[in-house]
């Protein structure tokens, strides 16, 4: 990692480098325009360099340059194995629409922050970032919330001249956080987004998500993946991040965290250590919780802990410790971000205002017979605990697996009868990629009631639901192929030159359970596969999806000579074979809940 120029500083002869491209697009506008978009860009570039330049982290409550804790990452596209670049623009090279698809806590947005400040100082384009959890409470669309808040130039009412700019193709667009757009704008700012980029192909785009949320069918758009952090990794980043203190302390803390990562070399629960958050999370707790936990959500409650009672007796003289404003003990904070996150988190509210905390926060007060100050709580958690992070005039977690962490504990704490209703009504109309994390916390907090009330119902369901359309000149697998054409309303485009192909699809719930569970291969894989394999080697098959010249595909179209490729190229045989796989998950979970009842009464019988 070269050294780096950040912060304010670079605002100033960045923005004229920058602008100076910019205002050669608008050479037709007069003086005064060009210097107010001069202005414009050079607030931008200010603000975010300002504000990405430094940073908070689990270790870190003081904000510290941002390159001191960055970690560089690799990255995976298909096979080939890729370092995150210094120089953004390489990344580009290739391909203008890039995704960078990772699961909680790998560094998506750690890659986002550097890429910006990295393009700030030595890219050939202007960086913008949209953070897409904000259109939550905007009224407008996607290119509205562009030219408003973000661009916030003064002249962006004269559209002309905004298209002229984004028609320029001298901007590297960074849209951070696909997955956190809420459920009912899923659908409006994807077509906002895909238009967007549609009509102003010419600058480079990337988009970070978990994967599953949809990101990575979208049209143009290369996958990457972010990949874990290697055994050798994992000790070059414990070295970082504890010698930015440079103590003997540190050093020995730093010692005696490899040595027992070292030990626990080649057990299951070293994979938590290949992410970035959970490593931080050991290292953070480590003083006070040095084994290593076997289960994610423990490190999501040794960090409460820690922060909570521990953290700043460790880490100032004489033992000191914020005082709690509102009085709560540690279980009565711990209830309120239960009730608090589940009812956030089910609301797809990731960001908080302080309007918003007063009115849930209120509401939760009698349910749970507590009484405080709301203010005090936001100081509490955001200073005497710093489990809350502040963002401009909102707060968010470090990071989001955390309220997901307290919103699965309400669930698990909760009495058997709610347990049933929130699973098998409320959960069940969260139907993103985003819950896997969530689920995966459910499982652990609450495995018997989780499986019982979510798992085995959504799995039933969608044995049915691949079942319900029955074609009766079809056989049993190939109308359950056509189910399935039906439930992830199905879409394949080719490119001009017919060699690449874009799958469009939704994700039914079903599906991303089954995918939870282990099962990441439906016959839509095997569809792809075989239509592409058709193109590539037999120009008089590949007519069967020709149609006046253009590749045309159609979930409907059941001619004998598609029934028959269907048929020859194995796709209704991939069907027995995932139909078979779903009810072997159902039997293997009902054999699990049996097993557990089965636990329970012989302890009773002890007595």
């Amino acid at each position: 990692m070269v050294d780096k120029i950040i912060g304010p500083q670079l605002a100033a002869p960045l923005a004229q480098t920058l602008t100076d491209r910019i205002i050669q697009v608008c050479s037709y506008c007069g003086d005064e325009i060009k210097q107010a978009l001069r202005e414009d860009i050079y607030k931008y570039i200010g603000n975010f360099s300002e504000k990405f330049s430094k940073i908070k982290t689990f270790l870190f409550n003081d904000r510290i340059n941002f390159y001191d804790v960055y970690f560089p990452l690799s990255l995976k596209k298909s096979n080939q194995i890729v370092s995150v670049p210094d120089l953004p623009d390489k990344l580009f090279e290739k391909n203008n629409y890039i995704t960078v698809l990772g699961y909680a806590g790998c560094g998506k947005t750690m890659i986002l922050r550097h890429l910006f400040l990295s393009a700030c100082e030595k890219s050939s384009k202007i960086p913008i970032v949209v953070e897409l959890r904000k259109l939550k409470e905007y009224k407008g669309n996607l290119k509205e919330y562009i030219s408003e808040r973000v661009f916030n130039f003064k002249v962006s009412q004269d559209m002309t001249i905004f298209k002229r700019m984004l028609n320029s193709g001298r901007f590297m667009f960074l849209f951070d956080g696909y997955d956190e757009i809420s459920l009912e704008q899923k659908d409006s700012v994807t077509c906002d987004l895909v238009d967007f980029v549609d009509l102003y192909p010419n600058n480079n785009y990337l988009l970070t998500s978990r994967p599953g949320a949809g990101a990575e069918n979208l049209e143009r758009f290369e996958n990457y993946h972010v990949m874990g952090l290697s055994q050798e990794q994992v000790f070059k980043f414990v070295n970082k991040q504890l010698s930015i203190e440079n103590t003997d302390e540190n050093a020995d803390l730093s010692a005696k965290i490899k040595e027992v990562l070292s030990e626990a070399n080649g057990t299951a629960y070293m994979k938590y250590m290949s992410s970035p958050l959970l490593l931080s999370m050991f290292i953070l707790t480590f003083n006070e919780h040095p084994e290593l936990p076997k289960r994610k959500s423990s490190f999501y409650y040794n960090v409460f802990d820690t922060l909570h009672s521990k953290h700043d007796a460790k880490s100032k003289a004489g033992g000191y410790q914020h005082e709690k404003k509102t009085k709560l003990s540690e279980d009565d904070i711990r209830r309120v971000l239960e009730a608090y996150c589940f009812v956030s988190y089910l609301q797809s509210m990731f960001e908080f205002s302080s309007q918003y905390i007063h009115t849930t926060i209120s509401k939760i007060l009698k349910p749970l017979n507590l009484e405080f100050d709301i203010d005090d709580l936001i100081y509490d958690l955001s200073v005497s605990i710093s489990l809350w992070v502040q963002d401009g005039t909102s707060y968010v977690f470090p990071h989001r697996s955390l309220q997901e962490f307290f919103a699965a504990s309400y669930i698990a704490n909760s009495r058997e009868d709610l347990k049933a209703k929130i699973y098998g009504e409320r959960l069940r109309k969260i139907n993103n990629v985003e819950s896997q994390t969530f689920w995966e916390l459910c499982e652990e907090l609450d495995d018997s009631c989780f499986t019982q009330y979510f798992i085995i119902p959504c799995i039933e369901d969608y044995c049915k639901s691949l079942e319900n359309y029955k074609d009766p000149n079809l056989t049993l697998f190939g109308n359950i192929f056509y189910n399935i054409l039906y439930l992830f309303k199905v879409r394949i485009d080719s490119t001009i030159d017919g060699k690449q192909f874009t799958m469009y699809e939704q994700r039914p719930l079903g599906d991303l359970i089954m995918r939870f569970l282990g099962i990441d291969e439906t016959p839509l894989n095997t569809l792809f596969s075989e239509i592409h394999l058709l193109f590539i080697k037999n120009d008089q098959a590949k007519n069967l999806f020709i149609k006046e010249r253009n590749f045309n595909y159609s979930i409907d179209d059941k001619r004998p000579e598609i029934i028959k490729f269907y048929e020859e190229s194995g796709i209704f045989k991939s069907c027995e074979d995932y139909i078979n796989q779903i009810k072997c998950k159902i039997d293997d979970k009902k054999l699990f809940l049996k097993s557990r009842q089965d636990d329970s009464t012989a302890i009773l019988d002890l007595l």
